[in-house]
């Protein structure tokens, strides 16, 4: 008699493959993250390195900010030592008017004591304000700087315009009602991190002890407290009964960092798991926007997602980009062909030229893209008639290759510490592509024409070219 069994089985066998199959491709593509579910009036998430708003909610009405206020006034003292007013030994006297404020909880929460005519660090007061939330050391620091503190609350709504923010401050230290949006609020902690990024040596303190009492931060998502969020270093709350319970945040995951706002929570736990559900969602995100799973919380994201999207060859390995690999002479040149070809912007062949016969690209993925860039005489081999497609390009070849690519006008960029390491073939180029902001100096203003780039550094200049075209 016939069996059904090895039929059976085959159909079985089968099942479990297109199975694991569907499992191993819901691995590589994320869904889609749900949306938070936000109990605060007013929210926000947005990307530190972009701007890039994650998720809002109601985040434009005008809402009482509380101690979050104290970020402006904190924000202000950086500008003043920026510019040498202060060094943050500079000691600061309390008057007894102060020393008052500084004791009365009720009008000026929260308290931390001062003593009339004695002095105080601006490094210690910047504690105080910025961990602990001291109301009354805010008024000591305007007074400090401006001569009063409305004088001071003039300078911050002079800066909040500056910044672009939506805010009327009436006071320094928010104890006292006045208002902005939650948008803004993630404006300036922004702000704050990208023009003085030591601020995060104080918003990461979990707690300072002064005149012998331990003051404990009020942001409890940082390592240790009780709302511990992994990779979170600041920033700050704010509560007073008009304003609910405010917490403006940030955390980093895998280089990346994000920024969260929360306003009018209805009480502590909520402003913090809010929190942590705008931080949660705002990572999930940013993985699932990311065009690779290694550049989701790389500086090059945005760079390669809208190179990807506008179809240039940047030989990527699945769903890996390898963005700190470095970038070979094939993959420049695929990338930079393909990325004028997609943007109709390659040059015309010259007549009469013979493109070289390289003897080495014939076996490599970059073959096609190599003969047609020798075609069009943008590319040259090395010694003995090869182009060494797997070797890294350095720098000087990078920017002789898109000199050829491009039309650039005949400026002179150069003015960097090592111009005299480019080599006399490159000069031109490098002078050319320098005027043209593609080529930016580092550390030292070094343009560093000898050193090799990474994939990351590539797609930044390809992204450079497209934007000029």
């Amino acid at each position: 008699m016939y069996s059904s069994r090895p039929r059976r089985f085959a159909s079985a066998l089968a099942l479990i493959l297109l199975f694991s199959l569907l499992l191993s491709t819901a691995a590589i593509a994320a869904p889609e993250p749900d949306r938070p579910s936000v109990t605060a009036a007013s929210a926000i998430v947005i990307d530190y390195d972009t701007g890039e708003v994650l998720y809002e909610k109601d985040a434009d009405t005008m809402r009482v900010p509380a101690s979050m206020t104290k970020v402006m006034t904190a924000y202000i003292i950086f500008e003043e030592l920026e510019a040498g007013n202060l060094t943050l030994d500079t000691m600061v006297p309390i008057s007894a008017a102060n020393a008052q404020k500084s004791r009365d909880g009720k009008n000026y929460p929260a308290s931390v004591p001062l003593t009339a005519g004695s002095s105080v660090s601006v490094d210690t007061l910047l504690r105080l304000i910025l961990i602990p939330s001291a109301s009354a050391s805010c008024i000591v620091m305007a007074e400090y700087i401006s001569g009063s503190e409305e004088a001071f609350v003039q300078r911050m709504n002079e800066t909040a315009q500056r910044l672009g923010m939506t805010a009327a401050y009436e006071n320094s230290h928010g104890a006292h009602v006045h208002y902005l949006t939650a948008r803004s609020q993630a404006t300036l902690v922004r702000a704050f991190i990208q023009r003085f990024p030591q601020v995060l040596n104080y918003t990461s303190l979990t707690g300072v002890t002064f005149n012998g009492k331990w003051y404990p931060n009020t942001n409890k998502l940082l390592p240790g407290l009780d709302y511990a969020y992994d990779g979170a270093d600041g920033f700050k709350t704010g509560t007073i009964s008009a304003a609910g319970y405010c917490l403006s945040a940030t955390a980093v995951k895998n280089g990346r960092r994000i920024i969260s706002v929360v306003m009018k929570s209805s009480n502590d736990r909520t402003r913090h798991t809010d929190s942590t559900a705008l931080l949660d969602y705002g990572f999930a995100l940013l993985e699932y926007q990311s065009p690779y799973a290694d550049v989701a919380y790389h500086w090059c994201r945005d760079d390669v997602a809208a190179l990807k999207d506008l179809g240039v060859e940047l030989h990527a390995d699945g769903e890996s980009f390898r963005p700190d690999d470095q970038v070979t002479r094939a993959e420049f040149t695929a990338m930079l062909y393909t990325a004028l070809d997609r943007s109709g912007a390659l040059p015309q062949a010259p007549e009469g030229v013979e493109p070289p016969d390289f003897t080495d690209v014939t076996d490599s993925w970059a073959a096609d893209y190599i003969h047609q860039a020798a075609a069009l005489g943008l590319v040259s081999g090395t010694d003995g008639g090869a182009f060494t497609p797997d070797r890294p390009i350095t720098r000087q070849e990078m920017m002789v290759l898109i000199d050829r690519f491009l039309d650039l006008p005949d400026e002179n960029g150069l003015g960097f510490s090592d111009d005299g390491d480019i080599a006399f073939w490159a000069l031109e180029a490098a002078a050319r592509t320098s005027a043209a902001g593609l080529f930016q100096g580092g550390s030292g203003n070094a343009l560093m024409p000898l050193s090799t780039s990474t994939r990351a550094e590539a797609a930044t200049v390809l992204s450079r070219v497209v934007t000029l075209l």
